[in-house]
């Protein structure tokens, strides 16, 4: 073999070599993935303030919050009791727990007459006869509303826990 044909070998192979590199180099794609959608697609890392859960819980409708202020169960100690006759509820009472001094809740259970705190104070806004009416309840309280005071029948649709 000649020096010519040996220098053209070796520049071929290393031209072989190169293309080769070059190859996988351009092949090895640098863009994120778009993405995914459908079921598989996360869910967003925007906070909606939707109770978690809501559509699992029949005896009543939680609606938004803030997180402060979670359905608990009434044999355990809690901070708020809402008295209600509302259907599901055979106890009469529906029970919260409040991991903050505030705190928001907008929810709806028909038929309330009786709101009760247990170290902390409340504001509670009800509806009777599409008539909107705020009360509010010392810590350590209770206070009757509606058919419990002998009025019309009243729906709770916000909790705010104000100390």
């Amino acid at each position: 073999m000649t020096n010519r044909l040996r220098g053209l070998l070796m520049a071929l192979i290393a031209v072989l070599g190169l293309a080769a590199g070059v190859t996988v180099l351009a092949s090895a794609d640098t863009t994120p993935p778009p993405p995914t959608t459908g079921d598989n697609a996360a869910p967003p890392a925007v906070e909606d303030f939707n109770y978690p859960g809501a559509n699992t819980i029949s005896r009543i409708k939680l609606l938004r919050g803030d997180g402060h202020i979670m359905l608990a169960d009434c044999a355990k100690p809690s901070q708020i009791q809402l008295w209600t006759r509302a259907p599901g509820n055979p106890d009469n009472k529906v029970c919260f727990t409040a991991t903050s001094t505030t705190g928001q809740l907008t929810l709806q259970l028909a038929d309330l007459f009786a709101v009760q705190t247990t170290g902390r104070s409340l504001h509670a806004e009800l509806t009777a006869a599409d008539i909107k009416k705020g009360i509010d309840v010392a810590s350590d309280g209770i206070a009757g509303v509606g058919e419990g005071l002998g009025q019309e029948p009243t729906t709770v649709v916000e909790l705010r826990i104000t100390g």
